[in-house]
């Protein structure tokens, strides 16, 4: 099926799409509090979004209950790190944009029916990561509640 060769085309570019999300997440001032961090770091999370996506896309396996703990803590961590709320979600948005641009850079689309097919997985993504800026949100208000608890 064809949205299991898109989730293939994101796996099998997952260093491309990292080098170039860092570039940009690193070089914009509206998130620049990820320049505290080691470009290093920086490379290993991202790498680990776009490594995972096809995972957590792939399959019903995943449970809301599972991204919900996974990225709850994520938040947890951002807000121990002193990354701004705002910067953590503008990354996360970031990361959709520049996945849609490379797969419509990839012109990887012959036909009506697998452009139907990569709206079907665009729509899965923006879901997901719709999910994830929430659950990462929760888990750094719920730091902040402690931090002045």
């Amino acid at each position: 099926m064809f949205y299991f060769q898109l989730l293939d085309l994101i796996r099998d570019n997952s260093n491309e799409l990292t080098r170039r999300l860092c570039k940009d997440l690193l070089s914009r001032e509206e998130t620049k509090g990820y320049r505290k961090l080691a470009d290093n770091v920086v490379y290993d999370r991202v790498f680990d979004v776009y490594s995972k996506l096809s995972s957590w896309l792939g399959t019903d396996d995943h449970t809301t209950g599972e991204v919900r703990k996974v990225y709850t803590e994520l938040g947890r961590k951002r807000y121990r790190e002193g990354i701004p709320l705002n910067e953590v979600v503008l990354a996360f948005m970031l990361v959709k944009r520049h996945l849609w641009e490379f797969i419509q850079e990839k012109q990887f689309f012959e036909s009506t029916y697998e452009m139907g097919q990569a709206l079907e997985l665009n729509n899965k993504v923006v879901l997901f990561f719709d999910r994830l800026i929430y659950f990462v949100t929760m888990g750094y208000e719920d730091e902040l509640r402690k931090d002045k608890g």
